[in-house]
């Protein structure tokens, strides 16, 4: 049984480098592959990553980045060709591990029962929760409209409470764990041929249709892992690209 990281980059060597170095040491007796789809860099990513010469390492090269997020976690995950029951880790690149311990304990919460491993993610340099779980609830600005999904108990502080293992209604992509055999029966009819995260999506929100496929529509817990030291930048290669300031209001 193997871990067949998926990341997606776009002008985070930097990101890169801080990934790279907690990352190796948390994977400590993991049989893991990490590809990296790297989406048209010109800061020197594929270099970088070419110069650690690590065989574990696959790099994935497109020359643009007009792939949305789910396409590009397809793209790999095609390149990765797991077995059914191997775990797939969906990690983004502005991730950084505070431990060594964290990705195993997110493996050792898994059960047949469960279909998405979360993990509690904190702002980095700090102990303000920036992730420990999505739920949904009623948009006060708009009365009647949908309910949204948000980060519960985001920018509060970490304590014992958030560090339980906890059930929830979806989870972030950027540090997520599931099966192989899960990932693939989410979406079957995209458009670009790939099956597994649903295309669909303009440009957000394909990890809680995720989430919410295996949860609902397969039968999956959702479990979030709190007994994790893990930083996130949160959205730092979509704070680079202008048109997604519109949507970030930043």
């Amino acid at each position: 049984m193997k871990l067949h990281i998926l990341t997606l980059n776009w002008n985070g060597a930097s990101k890169l480098q801080q990934l790279y170095a907690t990352l190796m040491p948390s994977l400590a007796g993991i049989d893991f592959r990490w590809h990296v789809k790297d989406n048209g860099s010109i800061d020197g990513s594929v270099d970088y990553l070419q110069s650690m010469n690590n065989e574990k390492i696959s790099i994935v090269k497109c020359d643009h980045n007009n792939d949305n997020y789910a396409k590009g976690c397809n793209v790999l995950f095609d390149v990765a060709k797991p077995e059914d029951e191997d775990y797939i880790l969906l990690l983004n690149n502005d991730v950084s591990f505070f431990d060594i311990s964290s990705i195993h304990n997110m493996i050792n919460v898994w059960s047949d029962d469960i279909g998405i491993g979360g993990a509690k993610l904190l702002y980095t340099g700090t102990n303000t929760i920036q992730h420990c779980g999505v739920v949904f609830t009623e948009n006060r600005k708009l009365p009647g409209a949908p309910a949204l999904p948000i980060h519960f108990r985001r920018g509060e502080q970490d304590n014992i409470h958030s560090s339980k293992n906890r059930l929830f209604q979806a989870a972030t992509a950027a540090c997520l764990l599931t099966k192989a055999k899960y990932y693939k029966n989410v979406c079957i009819d995209n458009k670009s041929g790939l099956p597994g995260m649903n295309e669909s999506y303009f440009w957000c929100f394909e990890d809680v249709d995720f989430s919410l496929m295996i949860n609902k529509v397969m039968g999956k817990k959702i479990v979030i892992c709190g007994n994790t030291k893990i930083y996130h930048d949160e959205s730092a290669s979509l704070k680079l690209n202008p048109v997604n300031k519109l949507y970030l209001n930043s």
